[in-house]
């Protein structure tokens, strides 16, 4: 590894699974210290994390987890705003609670836990990196995903406005859109018909869902000071599905 991170002190929402826990084991490697504020418990904890149990929606809950971080470890180097959930249903049949959960838990949590981030990063004076992660399908329309497209979507004009504001204060703020990746919400969607496997790998110019670790790496490079003129910036980890505009193309077309 590159300790590309070493010393760093990263808080990362939803670090209990999937993309989350990806991108604290990447962090880890690279030589941060790390904390997940998730409201679930791992299926098996990572050594080396420290799990602080938090509802990122919730302004008293962010507050208290971030005042954890405080006395554990005394600063905030790099936040990653990872916590998500996924309700799937077309707009006239979407409960309004879940409308609420989705919005709240993944645009509502990314401003709270920036708000926490950015006071100390300003107070410490000495900058500091976020990276949000939003979603593919913030860029392109995807049946029954209404509040999670917006919610992604929300979360790329963020980041270009919170850019714009830090960016004084060497306070980095970007954002990682996934395409579909092997994780437990689209294993969900393939068990309940909402998402078919062959439909999605069709869609693909590279022929494949991503790995969890394919989107840690782009976070860790974010993070890190090799990113250091790059702020306000969404970076697209689709395997090229945004891009492609011919889903059926000839054989003479492609390149064997």
């Amino acid at each position: 590894m590159t300790q590309a991170l070493l010393g760093k002190v990263a808080a990362i929402t939803g670090a209990a699974r999937g993309i989350g826990d990806a991108i604290a084991a990447r962090f880890l490697e690279e030589g941060a210290r790390v904390f997940s504020l998730d409201l679930s418990e791992p299926d098996e904890k990572r050594e080396g994390v420290t799990y602080l149990a938090a509802d990122v929606a919730n302004t008293e809950s962010v507050a208290e987890a971030f005042s954890q971080i405080d006395r554990a470890a005394g600063c905030v180097d790099v936040l990653v705003n990872n916590a998500g959930v996924q309700r799937v249903a077309l707009a006239e049949n979407m409960p309004i609670e879940d409308w609420h959960l989705v919005l709240n838990t993944h645009l509502t949590g990314m401003h709270l836990c920036c708000a926490q981030a950015i006071r100390r990063m300003r107070e410490r004076g000495t900058g500091g990196a976020i990276v949000s992660i939003a979603s593919a399908a913030g860029i392109v329309g995807i049946p029954g995903r209404g509040p999670y497209s917006a919610a992604k979507a929300g979360i790329e004009s963020l980041t270009r406005v919170y850019a714009t504001e830090v960016a004084s204060a060497n306070i980095r703020v970007n954002a990682v859109a996934p395409g579909s990746t092997r994780t437990k919400l689209i294993e969900q969607g393939l068990k309940d018909g909402s998402i078919r496997g062959e439909w999605q790998i069709e869609r693909i110019p590279m022929g494949r869902l991503a790995e969890p670790t394919e989107i840690a790496d782009p976070v860790v490079y974010l993070a890190s000071d090799r990113a250091s003129y790059i702020t306000g910036q969404t970076l697209v980890v689709d395997g090229g599905w945004t891009v492609q505009g011919m889903v059926h193309i000839a054989d003479w077309l492609r390149v064997s």
